[in-house]
């Protein structure tokens, strides 16, 4: 995260007044390095703002290569990212990861396949639904039974 603008002000008259980066370190408890950058940088661009955020595209799918994959999907919507990454490899000759087409996915704005909404299969539960978990369901074993490894107690006679 960047330095307030305030702050590097105050930094930079500091080392204004000093002209040594080592002593405007000391001055505003910063690194004498940091100190260094924004005065080489405030020479290179005459500005101390902080060098904007830049996140390079490296996206592998260009725009026809999306418009594939939303047809790919429309056409059958159950497969798999793999299965839409071998596709991509076999129509359009780009091999991209299973990351890359979810990312592409994501951008497309397309839905999850599991929906939230849908009713629940007409199957049982697999598992009670209030019933007590873990330790505080039962204060004594469900059995009743001696067993060497569990006591150290003579089996009942």
């Amino acid at each position: 995260m960047a330095y307030a603008m305030e702050f590097r002000r105050a930094v930079a008259q500091a080392y204004d007044e000093s002209d040594s980066s080592i002593e405007a370190a000391e001055q505003t408890g910063c690194s004498q390095s940091w100190v260094r950058r924004l005065i080489q940088r405030r020479r290179a661009t005459g500005s101390l703002e902080p060098r904007p955020h830049f996140v390079p595209d490296n996206s592998k799918l260009d725009e026809q290569d999306l418009s594939r994959l939303a047809e790919l999907i429309a056409h059958q919507p159950d497969m798999t990212l793999a299965e839409l990454a071998a596709a991509l490899l076999e129509q359009r000759a780009k091999k991209v990861s299973v990351s890359t087409i979810w990312r592409a996915t994501q951008r497309l704005g397309l839905p999850l396949k599991k929906s939230h909404c849908t009713p629940p299969s007409r199957t049982g539960p697999t598992s009670r639904r209030r019933g007590r978990t873990g330790s505080s369901a039962s204060t004594t074993s469900s059995s009743k039974t001696w067993c060497s490894s569990t006591s150290s107690a003579p089996p009942p006679t």
